[in-house]
Parts: structure tokens; C-alpha cells; sequence
């Protein structure tokens, strides 16, 4: 004879008892209560783990959020940064330049390309110092053509690695009578003989530019002196690097080749 467990009742009645109706009544086993509880506490650990499950995605995507502004915050920063930092070391050179051509003592000897070494010596005095810098900084830049002829090669940047050689500046043909003249008014920074540029001048002018004119038959200025735009500098030839007579000319800015076109007007005048 089969034994009840003794507490737990081998059937769960459930009586439904509707309003003007027949009582109904249906009976559980003691197995599918069971079955049932524990899907539920199944069911409940589920829906618990699901929720813990997206509010730590939530989580995540508001710190992924937090994480990218502060990316994109950094990388504005840096930008400034590098500007600044630029502005800074441009301001630096030009204080380290002016302070050499007015003669304060205590500074670095100057450079092979810094303003005392074009100028070509030191300023005797604070005042003559003042004025070159005065009379450097307010020069115009250069504006005129510096011989009459035809351009017979361009400029050219060059590709060393894809063996386009460079061209740093304009070829004017002309003959030998054909005077140089200064693109800009400005000061005769150095004047010389180069293997290639043969008799050449340099000429410093106001907001970084720098002219140079070569091949030169004869010269007409000695460093030092001041040129203003359109006065003889010297003469075409074929000196240095050169199978025919004409000038090369280049332009300078802030110590950088560029093409002469891009600050000289239309085309040099015909002879």
C-alpha cells in the first residue's frame, strides 16, 4: 500500500467559484507544483540576469560616450598645441634675430642664414641696429620683374624620388648689355661667385622674402647696400653653371623657394 509523505499533500485543489455560476474545481499534481516553481525561479534568475546584463551595457555606452568627447577634447588640444608651439618658435627666431642686429650682448653668434650674417657685420651702436631692423621690417615685398626678356625655363618644385629635378626659380634670356635689376627695394644681403649661380646677388626685403640673382656678367653692388626696386644690380651673363646668357632669378620666403610667378605680375617686360 503506497505511503502519503507526511506534510505534503499529493494533490493541490483549486476551486473556482464564479458569481451565479457552477463551482469549478481542478487538482494539481504535487510534481507539476514543483515543475512550476521552479520554471518560475528559473524564469525570475533569467529576467534578473538579463537586466544586470543591460544596465551594465548602459553603463558601458554612457562611459564610451564620456571616452569620446574626452578624445575628441584631446585632439582639439593637441591642435592648438602645435600651433601655438609653431607661433612660439617663430616668435623666438625673430627675437633671436632682431636682438643680434641691435648688438645685445649675452645672444648666440648669429647664424649662416640669420640677418646679421646677410647684413654682414654688426651694428655699431642700439640705434643702428634699431634702424636696419626698422628699415628690414617695413621693406615692401618684391613686386617687379628683374630683367626684360623672355622666360625660357619655369620654375619647378622637383621629386627627388621620382627624379624630377628641381628648378628653384626663372630663366629671363637676354645678352650681355642686359641690366639686372632689384625686384623690390630692400638690402644687398651678400654678394659672390657660386659654382653654379656663378656672380650672384642676394637682396633682403621686408616680410621674410629673399630674391637672388645669378649668372651675372659683372656686378653693380657690394653687400650692405641699400637697393630700391627697378635700380641696376648688375648685368646678365653666363657665369657658373650656364651654356647660355641669362639671369636666374629665384624668390625666397621665410626660407623657402617659391615660384616668382606666384608674387610678380603677368609676364617680364619685352626688350
Amino acid at each position: 500500500m503506497e505511503r502519503e509523505t507526511v506534510g505534503i499533500p499529493r494533490y493541490t485543489r483549486i476551486l473556482l467559484m464564479p458569481d451565479g455560476g457552477r463551482t469549478r474545481e481542478y487538482a494539481i499534481s504535487r510534481g507539476m507544483v514543483v515543475t512550476l516553481l521552479v520554471l518560475g525561479a528559473v524564469f525570475a534568475a533569467l529576467l534578473t540576469a538579463l537586466m544586470v546584463v543591460f544596465a551594465g551595457q548602459a553603463g558601458d555606452r554612457q562611459r564610451i560616450g564620456q571616452l569620446e568627447r574626452d578624445l575628441a577634447a584631446a585632439e582639439v588640444g593637441t591642435e592648438t598645441a602645435l600651433v601655438l608651439a609653431t607661433e612660439l618658435e617663430d616668435l623666438r627666431r625673430m627675437q633671436e634675430q632682431l636682438l643680434v642686429m641691435l648688438g645685445v650682448e649675452g645672444v648666440d653668434a648669429a647664424a649662416t642664414d640669420s640677418l646679421a650674417a646677410w647684413i654682414g657685420r654688426a651694428p655699431g651702436s642700439s640705434a643702428e641696429g634699431m634702424r636696419r631692423a626698422a628699415a628690414i621690417a617695413v621693406t615692401p615685398a618684391p613686386s617687379r620683374w628683374p630683367a626684360a626678356g623672355p622666360v625660357t625655363q619655369e620654375y619647378v618644385a622637383g621629386n627627388v624620388a621620382r627624379g624630377i629635378q628641381p628648378h628653384l626659380g626663372l630663366d629671363i634670356a637676354g645678352s650681355e648689355t642686359t641690366p639686372v635689376l632689384a625686384a623690390g627695394a630692400g638690402t644687398v644681403a651678400r654678394t659672390g661667385t657660386d659654382d653654379y649661380l656663378g656672380n650672384f646677388v642676394e637682396i633682403q626685403h621686408g616680410l621674410g622674402y629673399l630674391t637672388v640673382y645669378g649668372h651675372c656678367s659683372r656686378l653693380a653692388v657690394g653687400p650692405g647696400a641699400r637697393v630700391e626696386a627697378g635700380q641696376v644690380i648688375g648685368y646678365m651673363g653666363r657665369t657658373g653653371r650656364a651654356s647660355a646668357t641669362h639671369l636666374h632669378f629665384e624668390v625666397w620666403q621665410q626660407g623657402e623657394a617659391i615660384d616668382p610667378r606666384s608674387v610678380l605680375p603677368g609676364d617680364p617686360p619685352e626688350r
